[in-house]
Order: structure tokens, then C-alpha cells, then sequence
């Protein structure tokens, strides 16, 4: 039976985070009408924190989240439940270092995904993505709304942070909140690099796979990735109309 939403105080404070993710991510080309829905693992075993379906990735609000198992039942909350759970769910099965997970339909990261090309470490925002790659799932253009699906799309992605899903949109995971935001926001910035670097005409070389990865290590420890969330989150406060934190 569903019960009301109650998350624990410290899963409140995640799910405001995650909503203000959501918010960013609007602002930084995510959006797409009410589709788009990220997701945070639940802390106490019991499955995963869905953002309910029908609203912009601009209206979430910390309330605004399912509890549902990774079997796909709604434990807590009032709302419709996405149909593209399973995304979640079988990257979360599959993945125990993942604790987010985002899917969008991200302009630029779509348009390049529905080529062939591979996305390289052109730019510094590649380079987040040097060690793995980004595979590109290109079983099916449809939605992933299936347990089978979610399992492909899982197994595609392997160990890499994020996947291109052909004529689709993108999935994108993360180990906590900030991870999350700022891998969905250069996959974004390297496509649309990419694709303006491809669309010149100039011929480029790849940068050294070695040289990459140590690139991503360099420019993106910890503490420039807190740098960065607090950044997201004072562009967010100014589009709010709200004052941001003093740096």
C-alpha cells in the first residue's frame, strides 16, 4: 500500500539538493516539457527517490519525489510514476557505486548521440569522461520503459558515467549530488563543443587517453568539484530571484 511521503530529515536535505539539480539542469538545456527525472538511491535499502512524472525539470521541489522499490512498486508519495523507472533501477542493480542517477533529453548530448561518432576529450568538459568513455546505446530508439531495456542499457554503460541513447536523450550517474550535476552538465557542454568543432570543418587530433584521464584527476579533485556545485547553485539562486551566498 502507498503510504504518504515522509523521508528522514537527512534524506530531505538530499532530496532538496537533488531538486535543485533538477532546476540547474533546466536552465543548463535539459529541459524537454515534463519529461526528464533524476533519482537518488535509498540510503535505508528500500529501492530508489524518483521524481514524480507531469512536471518540468524547472518546478521539482523537495517534495516532489516517489519512493519506489527497484521492482518498481511506490512505497511513498502522491503522483505518477515515471515510465523509464527501470532506467533507474537496473543502473542502480547494476552499478553499487552509483547512489544518482539522470535521464534528459539535453539537446546538444541528443543530437550527437543520434550520429556515430564517439565523444573525445576535445575540450576540459570531455575530459570528465576520459576513463570510460561514453558508449552509445543503440539497440533501440524507443524509451527504456522495460526491465529488459533498463538491464541493456545498464550493461552498455558499464563502468563509464554516462550514456548516449540513440534518438533518445542521455543517461548520466553520479556517486553524490554534485557528481551528478556537473556530469549532466559537461556531457552536455562536450557534445555541443564537439559537434561546433566538427561543424567547422577543421581536422583536430584526439588528446592522449593517458594524458586525459590525468587531465580529469588534475582540474576536477574534490574541492573544485564543491567550487563548482556552489557556483550552479548561485546561478540558480539569481534565476530564483533570490540573493545567493556570499563567496
Amino acid at each position: 500500500m502507498r503510504e504518504p511521503f515522509n523521508p528522514s530529515p537527512e534524506i530531505q536535505e538530499v532530496l532538496e539538493n537533488l531538486a535543485r539539480v533538477h532546476r540547474i539542469l533546466e536552465i543548463e538545456g535539459h529541459g524537454d516539457m515534463s519529461m526528464g527525472h533524476m533519482s537518488y538511491r535509498d540510503p535505508e535499502g528500500r529501492g530508489m527517490w524518483l521524481k514524480r512524472g507531469h512536471l518540468a525539470l524547472s518546478e521539482v521541489t523537495a517534495q516532489d519525489y516517489l519512493l519506489v522499490t527497484l521492482d518498481g512498486e511506490v512505497l511513498q508519495g502522491e503522483g505518477f510514476r515515471h515510465l523509464e523507472w527501470p532506467l533507474h533501477a537496473e543502473i542502480f542493480l547494476a552499478r553499487p557505486d552509483v547512489n544518482f542517477v539522470g535521464h534528459s533529453h539535453a539537446h546538444f548530448a541528443t543530437v550527437f548521440g543520434a550520429g556515430t561518432n564517439q565523444l573525445a576529450p576535445v575540450n576540459n568538459h570531455g575530459a570528465w569522461f576520459a576513463n570510460e568513455g561514453v558508449p552509445r546505446f543503440d539497440e533501440t530508439s524507443h524509451i527504456v520503459t522495460t526491465v529488459e531495456l533498463g538491464k541493456a542499457v545498464a550493461a552498455k554503460l558499464g563502468q563509464a558515467e554516462a550514456i548516449l541513447l540513440a534518438n533518445h536523450g542521455v543517461a548520466f550517474t553520479g556517486g553524490d549530488v554534485r557528481e551528478l550535476l556537473l556530469c549532466g552538465i559537461f556531457l552536455e557542454w562536450s557534445s555541443k563543443f564537439q559537434i561546433d568543432l566538427e561543424s567547422s570543418g577543421a581536422t583536430f587530433p584526439i588528446p592522449d587517453h593517458a594524458e586525459s584521464i590525468e587531465k580529469a584527476a588534475r582540474i576536477y579533485p574534490h574541492h573544485a568539484k564543491e567550487n563548482y556545485w556552489k557556483y550552479f547553485n548561485r546561478l540558480l539562486d539569481r534565476a530564483e530571484g533570490r540573493e545567493p551566498e556570499a563567496i
